[in-house]
């Protein structure tokens, strides 16, 4: 399954899931393979201000970037900022996702974004969720998490409180139905 759910969306359908840190969670999974698996949580939008972290963001852009662009992507290095975007030689990518999409970290990018120079589609992630090699793969066939296709537009155009349920119509069921008995009798 390496690589399998690369470019790929996971939500969670665990029995417990309300008790879960990740309950309602819809996951971009950036990088699979044989070292673990790293994603972003797409559908915790956060209000900051990012002039507090960024001196360089002014009101305007601040204002377009908190609308639906900032979401915590995980517990795993909340303070670090993680950028998904579409790809654009001017900035260094930590991760290559698909033809079209693309991971970074270059601050260069951030002062980009603030000075509304930025690339076209865009989201500004505190954090990212992580596993160890193999861990994923275990808790899918748990029954833990549900894969479906992944949609640029889900990505960057639609609102957080939205997310689930267009990528519900993109896989064809309402995913907040599943539970993590399916397929078992």
């Amino acid at each position: 399954m390496p690589d399998s759910l690369k470019n790929r969306f996971i939500y969670f359908c665990s029995p417990d899931s309300e008790e879960d840190y990740f309950a309602r969670t819809l996951i971009y999974i950036c990088e699979n393979n044989d070292e673990g698996s790293f994603g972003i949580i797409l559908n915790r939008s956060v209000e900051i201000r990012l002039k507090d972290f960024f001196s360089s963001a002014n009101e305007e852009i601040e204002a377009k970037l908190n609308k639906e662009k900032i979401v915590i992507g995980g517990p795993v290095e909340p303070m670090t900022v993680y950028i998904l975007h579409n790809k654009d030689s001017r900035f260094d990518e930590l991760i290559s996702i698909n033809d079209h999409i693309s991971l970074s970290t270059d601050l260069n990018l951030v002062k980009c974004i603030l000075e509304d120079d930025g690339p076209e589609n865009f989201l500004v992630s505190f954090g990212y969720t992580g596993w160890a090699s193999g861990q994923l793969e275990r808790e899918i066939l748990s029954g833990s998490w549900l894969i479906t296709p992944s949609d640029k537009d889900i990505i960057f155009n639609t609102p957080a409180v939205e997310k689930i349920n267009k990528t519900s119509k993109l896989a064809g069921f309402d995913l907040t139905t599943v539970s993590s008995n399916y397929g078992n009798s």
